[in-house]
């Protein structure tokens, strides 16, 4: 048996329900700047909006000629997202010229009305537990790390170790985000 090196740095990759946790509890403000710099990952430049007078605009994302409107709600444990704020935000893109897709991101999740709803208004919605297989399959652990100083990001030999979840329900979801948003 060996001894550890006293030199190593052990690193544990938090587990989605602590990951999850610690976006519910961010401001406002904070979660809106940590929702655009999900999408600058997905490859997109972003500015956040959301400030009192926002009309309801947290993110204003662009690639090239594609133009999103992002509303960014940070709920807790048990708050759902409804068919009436679908309807309210699906209604941004008259706010703005040029505007091919309007997104709800909540660390929360969607009633079933508002799931159903959002395909009719030509609405993407990204509840709590896509958003973390989003930075899952993106292998962006830094967008943790430059939020909250507690958090670090493993090695990418680690991570190049570390056991798969094959029980994971997030399976596909940047490829199904991907899709929506290009």
């Amino acid at each position: 048996m060996t001894e550890p090196d006293g030199d190593a740095v052990e690193y544990v990759t938090p587990s989605k329900d602590f990951l999850r946790r610690r976006l519910q509890n961010m401001d406002p403000y904070g979660f809106e700047q940590f929702v655009a710099d999900v999408w600058e990952h997905l490859g997109w430049n972003t500015r956040v909006v959301g400030e009192p007078g926002d009309r309801g605009i947290d993110v204003i994302a662009t690639d090239g000629e594609n133009k999103q409107l992002i509303q960014a709600k940070r709920y807790g444990p048990s708050t759902t997202v409804g068919s009436p704020e679908v309807q309210q935000y699906a209604s941004l893109r008259i706010q703005e010229d040029g505007v091919d897709q309007v997104t709800i991101v909540t660390t929360g999740t969607f009633s079933r009305q508002a799931e159903n709803l959002a395909p009719d208004l030509d609405v993407i919605l990204v509840d709590g537990e896509s958003l973390l297989g989003v930075l899952d399959e993106l292998e962006a652990d830094e967008v943790f790390v430059e939020h909250f100083d507690d958090i670090q990001v493993e090695s990418a030999v680690d991570a190049d170790t570390r056991e798969e979840d094959a029980g994971s329900d997030n399976t596909g979801v940047f490829d199904r985000i991907q899709s929506w948003l290009r």
